[in-house]
């Protein structure tokens, strides 16, 4: 069991500003088992292209430095074919809902900002979207994926 610490959003919102500095504490539970009996006794098939999105969702973030605006990532997600207005996606239903589940599951947080262009809602990295992030898999993984991506360019 991990605890931890509720993220804030990063920009100065009166609103939560006001709240006690108790913040209520938070823990998950982290599976310490050999990967092999993870695959083999717990691990869903059928939950799999959720796993996947977010992990696609988790990767576009941090590779954007922990926050990214929704008009944004939304761009991202529609060169892999995910569409916002999608009710009807195969594997997850509404696309707009699995993303409103990771910020349920504590994977994201949403903040609204006010700016130039009037008030704009921006996707930070929460409680477990940072644990995730943090481990040396995520990275390498990233990593080998941005390395095939160059070598891909490279060779067209």
């Amino acid at each position: 069991m991990k605890e931890l610490q509720r993220a804030r959003p990063s920009s100065t919102n009166q609103a939560r500003s006001s709240q006690s500095s108790a913040d209520a504490k938070a823990y998950i539970i982290t599976s310490k088992l050999d990967p092999a009996v993870y695959r083999k006794h717990i691990e869903d098939s059928k939950k799999s292209h959720l796993t996947g999105f977010t992990f696609v969702v988790l990767g576009i973030v941090n590779l954007a430095g922990g926050k990214i605006t929704e008009e944004s990532l939304w761009h991202h997600l529609a060169r892999l074919g995910l569409s916002q207005d999608d009710e009807r996606n195969a594997d997850f239903g509404s696309t707009k809902q699995a993303l409103e589940t990771l910020v349920q599951q504590r994977y994201l947080q949403k903040d609204k900002a006010n700016g130039p262009e009037g008030l704009t809602l921006y996707y930070e990295l929460a409680e477990r979207g940072l644990l995730a992030t943090a481990s040396n898999n995520f990275k390498e993984c990233i990593t080998q994926m941005v390395m095939s991506e160059a070598t891909t360019i490279e060779l067209d």
